[in-house]
């Protein structure tokens, strides 16, 4: 379960999408769920979760174990970026995935009541991101909004992780394969989060990602408005870790090509190196917690871990 950072808000930000002070916490209705069905998430620079809300060295180490036995059985080589064969090879040839989408604005009135045209723009910041067209790999993956939902519920929108278990199963749509993507109110220093794909199997109606109406491109988020959380969050949902996971030591992400980092990333540093390990710090992948205006890609063994993943548990 992830746990959330004390640290208030950011002061003084200047509303680019509905404005108005920040909702009151709702009353609960139902009890906060003990087992959350979110482990990753993005936090701004400075918050501290358990293990940076990443898994645990030894959850990481059993999850890859069931996920590569998954992969053998279907003839495909392991997740982790020990296949002989050059990342970026084999991502030219991997079959392009296009991904349905069902965006779900949760909404106060006016707050939060994002237009369809700036859900528009967040698929297009999706597919950009996932097609290269920032920087870094293509990796042959891309988005297509299906449908947009809105609801108008001061609580659910107040305080999303209380009704997370109220909401998310009365508008999920689709299987294994589409991806609900909600945009609601968040507070503290949380900007998203999202399920793995291998906990689909056993809670289905909790799969999702769920962001920050303020993090939405031109929102009104302060170093955090173009769109990236989602990218962040997606990226958790097709099974890549934070880039620094395990910190220096332990098997990292996952991911050969982008080098061991200890500590995330606050900002958008010129430079980074907190491990021995060759290479600096990956700060400008999408998967670190820099400032969105430094984020600009993807590696090539990303796209592959994702492609793999999802052969084993979205396909």
């Amino acid at each position: 379960m992830k746990l959330l950072a004390a640290a208030a808000l950011i002061a003084a930000l200047v509303p680019a999408l509905p404005s108005g002070p920040p909702p009151a916490a709702a009353s609960p209705a139902t009890a906060r769920a003990d087992d959350c069905a979110h482990a990753e998430a993005r936090l701004r620079p400075g918050a501290h979760g358990r293990e940076h809300n990443d898994l645990t060295p030894a959850e990481a180490a059993t999850v890859e174990q069931r996920l590569n036995r998954i992969l053998d059985d279907l003839g495909l080589s392991p997740a982790d970026g020990t296949d002989s064969r050059p990342a970026a090879g084999e991502l030219r040839t991997a079959q392009q995935i296009s991904i349905p989408v069902y965006f779900h604005v949760l909404h106060n009135g006016a707050r939060g009541n994002v237009s369809t045209a700036a859900v528009k723009r967040q698929i297009s910041t999706l597919n950009a991101s996932y097609g290269g067209l920032n920087g870094g790999a293509d990796t042959r993956i891309s988005f297509e909004l299906r449908d947009v939902s809105r609801t108008d519920n001061a609580a659910w929108f107040s305080d999303p992780e209380r009704y997370e278990r109220t909401y998310k199963p009365r508008l999920r749509k689709g299987g294994k394969g589409t991806l609900n993507l909600y945009s609601t109110y968040i507070g503290g220093d949380l900007l998203g989060w999202s399920t793995f794909p291998w906990k689909y199997k056993s809670e289905p109606k909790m799969d999702g990602v769920t962001i920050h109406y303020g993090s939405m491109p031109g929102g009104y988020i302060e170093n955090f408005n173009k769109g990236f959380s989602a990218t962040h969050e997606v990226g958790h949902w097709l099974g890549l870790y934070h880039t620094f996971q395990d910190g220096c030591g332990g098997e990292g992400d996952r991911v050969s090509d982008t080098p061991a980092e200890r500590d995330p990333t606050n900002g958008c540093p010129t430079g980074k190196d907190t491990c021995p390990s060759p290479g600096d710090d990956p700060v400008h992948n999408y998967m670190d917690y820099s400032y969105d205006t430094c984020m600009t890609s993807f590696t090539a063994g990303q796209g592959v871990r994702m492609h793999k993943v999802w052969q084993a548990y979205r396909r």
